[in-house]
């Protein structure tokens, strides 16, 4: 039996099926949506994230691998979400105003931890150091990982040995998992 979830304009899952095409050959279906403050939408698919772009008619698709992590501020009913970027890079943020995140904020979470596949912290400094993350697209067994380094607070990369101490700790981690 298949539960249809009509929570949210029918409009957005045929703009969620184009716009999955488009970037993978693959239709997509929206498992849960969210709307804004300002009427647009945001949903979440098996393999991807529909975040708000800077054009009114189009969202950006993010797979769940790229998204670093979410809080939700209860207080300002801002949910953030940090995708993950290069080496020494702040994180892009992009914030989204809800009442609520609802099943969207529960399919955040279950996607985002679904893509983790190896995370392991390396003291570099004392306690401090860096996490390494190994992550890859929860729809399927078969897409590959890619790897991200976070830096604790109070370790720069532009500290001497910091990113040559950083690089060494993904190789370690990486020959480890055999990833």
């Amino acid at each position: 039996m298949r539960l249809l979830r009509t929570h949210w304009p029918r409009e957005l899952g045929d703009a969620v099926s184009a716009a999955a095409r488009q970037a993978t050959g693959h239709k997509e279906a929206v498992l849960a949506a969210v709307q804004l403050a300002n009427g647009r939408w945001t949903a979440g698919t098996r393999a991807a994230v529909y975040l708000p772009s800077d054009s009114a008619d189009a969202d950006r698709r993010v797979g769940w691998e790229q998204i670093e992590r979410a809080n939700w501020d209860a207080e300002a009913s801002v949910l953030h979400i940090y995708e993950t970027t290069d080496f020494g890079t702040p994180l892009h943020a992009t914030e989204l105003k809800v009442e609520d995140p609802g099943r969207f904020g529960q399919l955040l979470r279950e996607r985002v931890d679904a893509s983790i596949v190896v995370q392991r912290h390396v003291a570099l400094a004392g306690k401090r150091g860096v996490r390494i993350v190994g992550r890859r697209s929860p729809a399927g067994t078969d897409a590959a990982v890619t790897w991200n380094i976070v830096l604790d607070k109070g370790l720069e990369p532009s500290q001497p040995g910091v990113v040559e101490a950083a690089e060494e700790a993904l190789r370690e981690v990486r020959d480890e998992f055999g990833v």
